[in-house]
């Protein structure tokens, strides 16, 4: 079976000058992976060739996650300089905002000033603040029933945790960089998106907002695994206040993207308790790369994991219906 002759991806980071990458966690990351910050302060020439040489036809850049939580100013004036490059190649690129998420009244106006005035499909938000607070509390929705009323989506993204969080929950007998791993994209991260959507459930979210629209990445950062369990669990606490279950706000309310997970069977896992057109193909730019994703396609077309149908879906037919893109892609 031949792999897919389009793809887009949608879980992208990109570095602008007004937020950068001026935080610990990515000081220390780029000193180890110097590359990566030239290729995320790239959004043209660069860009668009490692995306051609990974087969991607278009991608929602978004930015570099935990940089402008508690930052207005800093969102707003790196939302203009990401829709100037998306207008120099309108075609390939497209984008998430940034939002103040400390400030979720102008977060809320942001995101409508970003979808009504510069075009972008929705927002990139991590899945805390800086002092690893959830957004369960009523006071973050205003972001959420803004989402809702303008039908765009919500990326909630892993965000770095601070150094004192790492140490307390997960220091052990390792060196400090495992630590830091396991906290991270070894576990912690997939651990608190997960632990997040089912915050968001069980404060009734999903009952207030039942159109909302949520994006999750890596293969469902964990909920697939837990999603019996959990839903089993929870359903004792909700009984008494109605409401909707947790499979249905998973089948109604919820997709999920590969990103940075080029894993067979874990899609395996994942499409055995998500529906197929929620399911959707990234990369994790420039954390990882194109180029891998095109081999994981191609492997799933030699494996014949899904149909050809579902293969092209899941590369570009399922993003091209949620964001409404009615143009012609780039076809390789």
């Amino acid at each position: 079976m031949l792999p897919p002759s389009f793809s887009i991806a949608l879980e992208e980071h990109a570095a602008f000058p007004s937020l950068g990458a001026d935080k610990p966690f990515f000081r220390d990351t780029f000193k180890v992976f110097p590359k990566c910050l030239e290729e995320a302060e790239d959004h043209s020439t660069g860009r668009l060739a490692t995306m051609d040489e990974g087969h991607i036809s278009y991608q929602i850049m978004s930015h570099l996650p935990g940089t402008g939580n508690d930052r207005p100013e800093a969102c707003q004036k790196a939302n203009d300089e990401m829709a100037e490059a998306i207008k120099k190649n309108p075609t390939r690129f497209g984008g998430f905002a940034a939002l103040p998420m400390a400030h979720p009244e102008e977060a809320a106006r942001e995101l409508e000033r970003v979808v009504k005035e510069l075009g972008f499909q929705g927002v990139l938000i991590d899945s805390h603040l800086d002092d690893m607070t959830h957004f369960d509390n009523e006071r973050f929705w205003p972001v959420f029933e803004m989402a809702e009323r303008l039908d765009v989506p919500i990326y909630i993204h892993p965000g770095p945790p601070p150094e004192t969080f790492v140490e307390e929950r997960y220091g052990g007998n390792y060196a400090a960089d495992v630590a830091l791993g396991l906290s991270t994209a070894a576990w912690g991260w997939h651990e608190d998106v997960g632990l997040h959507i089912l915050k968001l459930f069980s404060a009734g979210l999903f009952d207030r907002f039942p159109n909302v629209k949520i994006i999750i990445g890596h293969m469902g950062e964990m909920i697939p695994m837990m999603i019996d369990r959990a839903s089993e669990l929870l359903s004792r606490y909700r009984k008494s206040e109605g409401g909707r279950s947790l499979y249905d706000v998973w089948d109604q309310n919820i997709w999920v993207t590969s990103s940075g997970m080029f894993s067979v069977r874990a899609l395996e896992m994942l499409l055995k308790v998500t529906k197929k057109d929620r399911i959707m193909y990234s990369i994790d730019t420039p954390f990882s790369k194109n180029i891998q994703g095109w081999k994981y396609l191609q492997e799933l077309a030699e494996k014949r994991t899904l149909s050809k149908e579902d293969l092209d879906n899941f590369a570009f037919g399922n993003a091209k219906n949620l964001f409404k893109l009615n143009f012609e892609l780039k076809k390789f």
